[in-house]
């Protein structure tokens, strides 16, 4: 993932916070279309779906060094990221790979939500 890449616009804060809860609350209504697109979308190495991906991650980064004030957080002696900035970084590595896993599937689905790939 390169460290200093120009977000486009519509990649901020207010609108990966926005893509998350739209997922949350899809899942929590038991409501598929999100996942499967999301899933589909990262299966298929979508290039809307991998910029959402990786420049959530690095909104998630930004706010958690805000947050923390640090980029991690030292546990034992060992540099661990925020979970959230960590999820979606590996929600990227492995869709960028071609080789997506279920366990990232509703952040597939947030980043579909914030590529506008789901409505």
């Amino acid at each position: 993932m390169a460290a200093f890449i120009e977000l486009p616009e519509w990649i901020n804060e207010r609108t990966v916070e926005r893509a998350y809860r739209l997922a949350k609350t899809a899942q929590y209504r038991r409501n598929d279309t999100p996942y499967k697109v999301g899933m589909q979308a990262a299966r298929q190495r979508s290039p809307s779906l991998l910029k959402a991906l990786e420049g959530g991650s690095i909104i998630l980064q930004r706010m958690s060094e805000r947050q923390m004030g640090v980029h991690g957080m030292d546990v034992g002696g060992i540099m661990v990221e925020a979970t959230e900035y960590q999820m979606w970084k590996n929600a990227y590595t492995t869709a960028d790979k071609g080789d997506p896993e279920e366990n990232y599937a509703w952040i597939y689905a947030s980043a579909a939500y914030l590529a506008g790939l789901v409505d």
